[in-house]
Formats: structure tokens, sequence, C-alpha cells
């Protein structure tokens, strides 16, 4: 059983440290943008970043969002304990990820506000029909990437209602009339969204997604090769003996 367990253990590592590189090689994106030579101004940086960014949402999901998080808790941690957190030469990757993070959360949010006005846009309507129709086109136009983050959104709502959803008012939030026309919503979404509708609509978005991750997978191969290069001469130039990958970014609209 120890054995057993050692090797779980060591396999656990191995998948975290994968998650990891991959995280990382998603901000490193982030960062080659920032520093690309080419945007002459402060204004052609945002504007840059801002388009990364947008091109990468289908990778920002709950994962990376959550690594930021962890990344940033340690960074601080290691450097309090230190005593060096205000120190400019030692707290920089700390900048570099919150400023990330804060470029991801702007447009996770903006992304969150449209499927909000979607809701909003569903509840106004007076009967069930009106709202399950208009559900129903909204749907029907819906662009591949915001299928699977509006049904989480819908469903994140109504189980913010607690207990209410089951007639139990004690430790949840009475919102009126809404309440049923929530749960309402959450039923439609479900019957014009079954898992299978939902990677139909969806497999666009994935299949584009799974490409970026095959692309961090060659970028993170091609460190290690220029890593293991440079411990076997010392002093190399690997741009010049290594491969370099396909294009390193695709618009996605």
């Amino acid at each position: 059983l120890a054995q057993i367990a050692q090797a779980l253990v060591k396999e656990a590592q191995a998948l975290g440290a994968e998650l990891e590189v991959s995280m990382l090689e998603i901000i490193r994106n982030i960062c080659e943008v920032a520093m690309d030579p080419s945007h002459t101004t402060e204004e052609d940086t945002a504007v840059a970043l801002t388009d990364a960014v947008r091109d990468m949402r289908p990778m920002l999901d709950d994962a990376f969002v959550a690594y930021l998080k962890y990344a940033i808790a340690e960074e601080e941690g290691k450097l309090a304990r230190s005593g060096v957190v205000d120190d400019p030469e030692h707290n920089r990757w700390l900048f570099v990820l919150k400023i990330v993070q804060e470029g991801v959360y702007a447009e996770l949010s903006q992304g969150v506000k449209r499927y909000i006005d979607h809701i909003l846009y569903v509840l106004r309507m007076k009967s069930k029909t009106e709202r399950r129709e208009l559900l129903k086109q909204l749907i029907d136009v819906m662009p591949t990437m915001d299928v699977r983050p509006f049904v989480k959104v819908v469903n994140n709502i109504v189980s913010s209602l607690g207990t209410t959803v089951k007639g139990d008012f004690t430790d949840g939030v009475i919102l009126g009339e809404m309440t049923n026309q929530l749960l309402q919503l959450q039923r439609d979404v479900g019957d014009l969204l079954p898992p299978e509708r939902i990677n139909e609509l969806s497999k666009d978005a994935d299949a584009w997604a799974a490409t970026q991750r095959e692309r961090l997978l060659e970028r993170r191969n091609l460190t290690r090769q220029r890593i293991e290069a440079g411990r076997q001469t010392g002093d190399i130039d690997p741009d010049k003996v290594i491969k370099k990958p396909g294009v390193e970014a695709e618009r996605f609209d």
C-alpha cells in the first residue's frame, strides 16, 4: 500500500507540474505581446494586450483563474517571508501576475456582463412562452465560444438561490417573481441545450482551444530543448539549431 501511495503521489506531482507549465505558457504568451517592440505607444500595447487576452478566452477557464490566485498568494507569501514585498528588485514577478490577473478578469467580466444581458432580456418577457422563444433565438445565434459559459452563468445564478429552489427560504435570498422565472430559465436552458447539443455548438471553440493547448505543449518542449542545449554546450543560440513551431497565435472570432 505504501508503494502504491508513493506512486500515486508522484503521479499527482507530475500532473501538477504539467498543469503549471501549461498555465505559465499562457502567461508567457500574454507577456510576449506586452514586450513586442512593434508597439510604440502605451495605447498600442494596451490594444494588443486586450486583443491577445480576448483571443485566448476559451483557455481562460476556472483552472487558469484558480492558478493565478494560487500563484499570486504563493509569491506574496514568499516575498513576505523574506521581507521584500515592496522591493522592486524582488517583486517584479508578483506585479506581472497581478497585471495578467487584472486583464483576465476584465475580459471575463465583459463576457459575464453579456450573458447577464441575455438573461435579463429573456426575463423581461411577460409569458413563459415568450421567454422560452426568445431564449431559443438567442441560443440559435450564440457564438460557439459563448455556449458553455452561458450555461454555467445560468446555473451559477440559480445555485446562488440556495434552498429556495426547493421551496425552503430559510437560508436563501427571496427574489419574488424572479425566482420562478430563473428556475424556468434553467429548465429551458436544459431542454434547449442538452449535453449533446452543447458539444455540437461548442465544437469549434473546443477544437480551437485544443489546438492552442497543443501549441503550448510545443512551446514547452521547445523550452526544454533550449535548456538542454544550454546545459550541453554552455553557450548556444537555440534559434539556429532548433526548429520553431508554426504560427504562435490564431485569431478566433
